[in-house]
């Protein structure tokens, strides 16, 4: 038995470790009225940059906005890192490609939040703001530094009120 656990485990940290094929093409899925998305995945386990994914999610959805000759509104922008060995890091973009001029590329978002309870960063006119998770995670490194005395109080203060009005 001990053998059988041995060799499951050197088998999920080569998967790991080596990662899958990662395609470089936009793969845009049409969503309906004119709205799309697109996904990027990190290659291993061991990325777990979501900013990096979103950057290059982004990217993906003004290039294809571009070449269809329209402009980009974008209704959602997500990322989430999965627990190591469950999965690989994500994001996901969802937004429209629409002509210019297009009503729908100034009028305001919807602020309520989506069904299933996930959280939604919105993005207007390339200005992210963090999500819960993200803001989250800043605090307790943060307050790690704090603990292990890099940070004093005052500076501690002073960098969660730059987040927590980042953050607004």
């Amino acid at each position: 038995m001990k053998t059988l656990s041995t060799f499951l485990f050197a088998a999920l940290f080569c998967t790991a470790l080596v990662g899958r094929a990662s395609s470089s093409k936009d793969e845009v899925v049409p969503m309906g009225s004119d709205t799309f998305s697109i996904t990027r995945e990190a290659r291993t386990a061991f990325t777990r940059d979501t900013d990096k994914l979103k950057e290059d999610a982004t990217a993906a959805a003004q290039r294809f906005c571009e070449s269809q000759g329209k402009q980009m509104r974008v209704l959602s922008l997500t990322g989430k890192v999965p627990r190591f060995a469950t999965g690989y890091a994500y994001a996901k973009i969802v937004f429209k490609a629409l002509p210019a001029g297009d009503p729908g590329l100034t009028e305001p978002l919807p602020t309520e939040a989506p069904a299933g309870g996930v959280v939604t960063t919105v993005v207007v006119q390339k200005t992210l703001t963090a999500t819960t998770d993200d803001l989250y995670n800043a605090l307790v490194k943060l307050d790690d530094l704090r603990k292990k005395g890099i940070l004093s109080d005052e500076e501690f203060q002073s960098e969660k009120k730059k987040l927590l009005n980042k953050s607004n």
